[in-house]
């Protein structure tokens, strides 16, 4: 092993997009996940929790564990998007009761992405039947900027079941009234997915107010991928936003990139190069994610 080998121990990716997502050959991965598990298992990774931007992964992880019996923890989630019913409490509940760990905030269907030309556009280049103009877009907050009162319910019920909320692809400004009402409540697992992606461009004042009000902000492999950010002023963000309130994972999302596991090498590796000290690393890649996730 290598230094770079030893920054993977006890990590937890907290945002990795299961293989079988969209179809058989649109945004398919680098494999199956019970082909990349073994390798994650050797690189020492705790676990990884499995988005999909379509249908909740409560229903393939149970099949994943039976095909992989090693160590590694696969959590499921749901993603409120149109598909499972919008912003929608009972998806979340029926989420819940199969095992689901994390909600997701809608991606695709949100206003933010329907408003930038975000993800939405490449479904509707790929699906014939997929009308973004048609799209039920559940707004997260109201005319006052505050939560509406199905995020209010959704928040609570992530509070009281255990739940760790993520905010998907929704707006920096609307992941800023989900953190209030977060720390009005006592919603200690909330995530902000990746702030500092082209997708929701906030400024770093903005991320910082979230982990202020006690929210973990997420930085992903996206983030500093070749032709994005630089990974130095990356780091140097990590530092302003606080180290305590910052959780990194890798968004694997296509077959471009390397299977989950290296992907994560190379996003902490490229982290670590950049000044983030191995302690640090595993402060942002193993402990806070952890406890994101109520397991610490």
């Amino acid at each position: 092993m290598n230094r770079y080998d030893d920054l993977l121990q006890d990590t937890i990716d907290l945002h990795c997009h299961v293989d079988l997502e969209f179809s058989e050959t649109l945004f398919r991965k680098r494999g199956p996940e019970d082909e990349w598990l073994p390798a994650a298992e050797r690189s020492g990774m705790r676990g990884v929790v499995l988005k999909s931007h379509l249908w909740p992964t409560v229903s393939v992880v149970p099949f994943i564990r039976r095909l992989y019996e090693g160590p590694v923890e696969v959590w499921p989630s749901i993603t409120l998007n149109g598909a499972t019913g919008g912003i929608d409490l009972w998806s979340v509940e029926a989420a819940y009761h199969q095992g689901a760990r994390t909600v997701f905030l809608p991606t695709w269907g949100s206003v933010n992405d329907l408003r930038n030309g975000g993800f939405h556009r490449r479904l509707a280049d790929a699906f014939e039947w997929f009308r973004p103009e048609r799209l039920c877009v559940q707004r997260v907050i109201d005319d006052d900027g505050k939560p509406t009162d199905d995020v209010r319910d959704l928040v609570r019920f992530c509070r009281d079941h255990g739940l760790t909320l993520a905010t998907g692809h929704v707006s920096w400004q609307e992941s800023l009234a989900v953190a209030e009402e977060a720390a009005a409540v006592g919603l200690e697992r909330l995530v902000c997915s990746h702030p500092l992606s082209n997708s929701v461009r906030a400024p770093l004042d903005a991320v910082r107010r979230v982990a202020e009000l006690g929210a973990y902000a997420e930085v992903c492999w996206t983030n500093i991928a070749p032709g994005r950010k630089d990974p130095a002023e990356v780091v140097a963000a990590i530092r302003e936003i606080g180290l305590d309130r910052v959780v990194v994972a890798t968004d694997y999302f296509t077959g471009a990139v390397p299977q989950p596991s290296d992907l994560f090498r190379l996003t902490l590796g490229t982290l670590h190069d950049a000044g983030l000290t191995a302690a640090e690393i595993h402060r942002v890649a193993a402990e806070n994610p952890a406890r994101a996730l109520g397991l610490e």
